[in-house]
């Protein structure tokens, strides 16, 4: 018997395509750095008033445990994730890639925070958007109308306590040179993505 391995998954990236990725990603995670040093200084604070930036969990006892569910019939896996709760509720009111009002910037933002939406449509975005902050609860059911698709582009959960509700995720056509998930990246735990759809 004959055996062949199959690269159709697999393409042949070449080197001029790799150093574009490349030089794009280390771009977008130099834009994620800046927004992480303005925003550890709030992630720093709260760990001293109870909070902690938990780096890296190898189990789920690793992580601070909510007395109570995440939302009401949450279930399951990072069921008593603490989310944003008790923290600030940022207003998204574009749907810009970045600026002020937008997804991007209330996700980059340190310290425990509700995201809610006054704005409903297709958030396109141009990069990467990296979630690194832990404490964060993005309630994609606020948004008016047909609610909210972030597009475009991958969404990173690179973090602890994180709840995402009722939204849309398409990542759209990929770029030979980098082929994300619509929603992904290393996630520590305490996760609970409820009423998504990612494709």
């Amino acid at each position: 018997m004959l055996v062949a391995p199959a690269f159709a998954q697999y393409p042949s990236i070449p080197d001029s395509v790799k150093q574009a990725t490349a030089a794009y990603m280390k771009e977008a995670e130099q834009r994620s750095d800046e927004a992480w040093e303005k925003a550890l200084p709030i992630i720093e604070e709260e760990a001293r008033q109870g909070k902690p930036y938990i780096l890296f969990a190898a189990r789920p006892t690793d992580l601070p445990q909510a007395d109570i569910p995440a939302f009401p019939g949450a279930e399951g896996g990072g069921m008593y994730a603490f989310g944003g709760r008790g923290g600030k509720v940022i207003v998204v009111t574009s749907l810009e890639d970045h600026g002020p009002g937008t997804l991007r910037e209330a996700c980059e933002t340190g310290g425990a925070r509700i995201i809610v939406f006054n704005v409903a449509g297709i958030i396109k975005l141009k990069s990467p958007l990296i979630i690194r902050a832990p404490y964060i609860t993005i309630a994609g059911q606020t948004a008016p109308g047909d609610g909210i698709c972030v597009a475009g582009e991958t969404v990173w959960i690179d973090t602890h306590d994180v709840v995402i509700r009722h939204m849309r995720f398409r990542r759209g056509e990929t770029y030979v040179g980098r082929r994300d998930d619509a929603i992904g990246g290393n996630p520590v735990g305490n996760i609970i993505i409820d009423h998504v759809s990612a494709s």
